[in-house]
């Protein structure tokens, strides 16, 4: 009997909830942000969820009781495993409000939530500034190739 053997250091980036026609351009803005940090290996999974699941796993982890847009958890740093949660709701509101198409809201948070896996966070000026300036570099390299 032949024994199956499993690759576990594939690449991985699943997305579950997603529109299917944004999946590709969600794919590449993730990808773009683990080549920016020199990701070579890595496992991520893209939940969308509800604002009331978000506010639960807000609430629950970070003890922070409101809706949040993107929520991420790393689950192996070694392996460089995480599980990124997006808010279909907050995300559509806040298309309308930064004047974008939700598909460019989503990959800016696709790039957002990464950037949280890799370490970087947003809980003062000086980490916001430091993180939103890579995001902003990646969604531009995205969306106008430079």
């Amino acid at each position: 009997m032949q024994e199956l053997s499993i690759n576990k250091s594939s690449n991985f980036i699943n997305f579950y909830n997603f529109p299917k026609h944004y999946v590709e351009v969600l794919k590449q803005a993730a990808i773009l942000t683990l080549k920016s940090e020199k990701k070579k290996k890595y496992q991520i999974n893209f939940i969308m969820v509800s604002d009331e699941d978000i506010k639960k796993l807000n609430t629950k982890y970070r003890k922070v009781k409101r809706i949040t847009d993107v929520i991420s958890f790393l689950v192996s740093l070694e392996k460089f495993m995480g599980d990124i949660y997006i808010s279909k709701s907050r995300t559509q509101k806040q298309a309308r409000k930064y004047n974008n198409a939700w598909q460019q809201e989503l990959a800016y948070l696709a790039i957002h939530g990464v950037l949280h896996l890799c370490g970087y966070t947003d809980y003062d000026v000086e980490n916001k500034v430091k993180m939103f300036t890579k995001q902003d570099k990646i969604f531009k390299c995205l969306f106008s190739g430079g």
